[in-house]
């Protein structure tokens, strides 16, 4: 008997050991065991607010801030949910019957990956082959159950499972893969370590979630094309019409095997972020000596802006605009217009300048309104603050301002009063955010919140040099209204919903068309409903008329398509879940569900569109060819 064959008949060996039922069952019990034993010894470990002395803190309400904050630190729930996933994800591979496989895979990365992370030079290396080889089996294992969940009968999961199958052959599928499994496996090296945490987390959640999701959109795009286009290129899909499938099977079909493999990959990819920013939520901060540690026994800015403002489910309160006295408004519209006509002898009084001279007004009376002049006040009003009055954690306001050139070597001294409280002088540099911790007890009965702002110090009688001026979102008063994890799962669940519609969206276009038209169809609805956001701030600066009040048809067109292209996806551009998770915004359940709503109904026109198109196609003698 040759080595090679005693190789092959081990390994063969090994293959029906990890298919047998009672090493599944065996397997099973000590991952469950493993488990439970892993959730105990973290409850065990788990530490409170240790270094921290909240009693010596002349602050209290900051010192609740931090309680809360250590006490999310401390609650075994992200564990327990954690190791439970990982071991239902295991005890998966168990019975797809791949566990011995997983493991002889695992270990030989393990082999590679540890020995290159003991040298400084190869260190960075190792750290992107781990995350690859960690992905990819992830990512392996998901499909495998995947195709479990859909093999079960009917025509609808046989043509999911098809898709699902089908997602494996293609080879613009599997680049696509590949690049995202490196990317998201390289993000965490671009991180510097001299850079305050909160940026880095910031960071690896902005370029992480978002480019997973325009990759993914992409794949999501071209697959959902390609897999109804070269079924009718191919002929495939005469056949399976005549088994018979009806149209709205085939369609639902497809479109349930495109869900799946988005899910897969959202899973692996969320997941990702998730621990990997846990991770990064245990390392120092600036002023740290280790985690949630301070040398002094205080809690560090950079801590305290992470865990209130990034890691949290904040909601925002603008301070109120000022109420515009719409008489003399249009008397000052009337008043620019003769003016003008006084001028120039050219000038057309058309209603598109008299709407841009309103619009223009109401902005410069909100920019006198944020702007203060040197030893002079102001008094903000921030409506909506109810359900803050109820909470027990402090309210937060960031504020900025800019003044002149926003100098960097220059400090201003600002006075504050919330609620006619006593004067807070606080130095801060132009452009850049603050904070200032705000108690509950500051809002009134009708939810409301009053802060003068004085240039200068107040207590001194001076002023600065120059004009403040606060830009739209530089008075900002937010609180914690929900858990920063669950805002995660709301997040996740927008993004498959989204890329859910930009499937349906391909589909529906690859019945009547081809598979290059379909496809730059797909992808070009997703760039559109991304960017709705920047179309409609673009429209508002947009003129279809020139200097004499001439029509430009060329410009009315390409408003008019601007104007429908925005309108239709502008529920999709309000549901902006990446920005929201990168700034520590909630996005309310009300939010997911007016959104998905409007999505879920526009889904359900195309794919009963996208069935009538199929029910009257030729697809016997379709060759997919235009």
């Amino acid at each position: 008997m040759t080595l090679g064959a005693t190789w092959a008949e081990r390994l063969s060996a090994l293959n029906r050991l990890q298919q047998g039922r009672t090493f599944k069952v065996i397997a099973t019990c000590v991952l469950v065991l493993a488990g439970v034993v892993g959730i105990g010894a973290y409850l065990l470990m788990r530490t409170q607010g240790a270094g921290l002395d909240f009693s010596a803190m002349p602050d209290q309400d900051a010192a609740r801030v931090l309680q809360d904050v250590l006490g999310g630190r401390s609650d075994p729930t992200l564990a327990g949910v954690s190791i439970g996933l990982l071991t239902l994800l295991l005890v998966g591979v168990v019975w797809l019957g791949l566990s011995l496989t997983y493991l002889g895979l695992a270990l030989l990365g393990a082999a590679i990956v540890v020995p290159l992370s003991m040298f400084p030079e190869t260190s960075g290396a190792a750290r992107l082959l781990g995350g690859v080889v960690l992905l990819t089996l992830a990512f392996t294992a998901l499909m495998q159950l995947l195709r479990l969940a859909v093999g079960g009968p009917g025509p609808v999961l046989s043509i999911a499972k098809a898709a699902v199958a089908e997602a494996s052959r293609q080879r613009v599928s599997l680049v696509l893969m590949v690049i995202l499994v490196l990317a998201l496996s390289a993000i965490p090296m671009l991180l510097s370590d001299q850079t305050p945490l909160r940026y880095r987390v910031q960071a690896f959640l902005q370029y992480s979630t978002g480019g997973s999701f325009w990759i993914i959109g992409l794949l999501c795009a071209v697959f959902s094309a390609a897999t109804v286009s070269f079924d009718q290129r191919d002929k495939i899909i005469w056949q399976t019409i005549t088994k018979p499938v009806s149209a709205w099977q085939y369609i639902l079909g497809k479109w349930l095997g495109v869900a799946g493999i988005n899910l897969v990959l959202l899973l692996v990819c969320g997941s990702a972020v998730f621990l990997f920013t846990e991770y990064l939520r245990q390392q120092p901060a600036q002023g740290e000596r280790e985690a949630f540690v301070t040398g002094d026994a205080r809690f560090s800015e950079d801590r305290f802006v992470l865990e209130s403002q990034v890691l949290s489910a904040r909601v925002s309160v603008f301070a109120s605009p000022p109420e515009i006295n719409q008489e003399k408004l249009e008397e000052t519209v009337n008043a620019k217009v003769e003016a003008e006509k006084r001028a120039n002898a050219n000038y057309v009084d058309t209603p598109d300048r008299r709407e841009r001279m309103r619009t223009d007004l109401a902005k410069s009376y909100g920019d006198a309104y944020r702007s203060i002049e040197p030893g002079q006040g102001e008094v903000y009003v921030f409506d909506g603050l109810k359900e803050a009055r109820e909470s027990p954690r402090s309210l937060v306001l960031r504020y900025r301002f800019n003044a002149g050139s926003n100098a960097p070597d220059e400090l201003y001294r600002l006075t504050m009063s919330v609620s006619e409280g006593d004067p807070i002088v606080r130095e801060a540099g132009l452009g850049y955010s603050q904070t200032l911790d705000i108690s509950p007890a500051a809002i009134d009965a009708d939810g409301r919140v009053t802060i003068a702002v004085w240039n200068g110090d107040y207590s001194r009688g001076t002023g600065n040099m120059m004009t403040i001026t606060f830009p739209p979102d530089g008075l900002e008063l937010s609180f914690s209204a929900g858990s920063y994890r669950a805002n995660f799962l709301r997040v996740m669940l927008v993004l498959w919903v989204k890329l859910a519609f930009i499937s349906i969206i391909a589909i529906f276009a690859s019945t009547f068309l081809s598979f290059p038209v379909a496809c730059v169809t797909a992808v070009g609805a997703l760039v559109a409903a991304e960017l709705t956001p920047y179309l409609w701030n673009a429209l508002e600066y947009y003129n279809s008329r020139d200097e004499k009040g001439n029509v430009l048809p060329a410009a009315v067109v390409i408003r008019a398509v601007a104007v429908s292209i925005a309108g239709a996806f502008k529920l999709y551009g309000d549901l902006d879940p990446v920005s929201s998770l990168v700034e520590g915004r909630r996005l309310s359940w009300d939010t997911v569900a007016r959104g998905v709503g409007y999505l879920a109904a526009v889904a359900g026109i195309l794919y009963v569109s996208a069935v009538a198109v199929l029910r009257r196609r030729e697809l016997a003698i379709y060759s997919g060819h235009s």
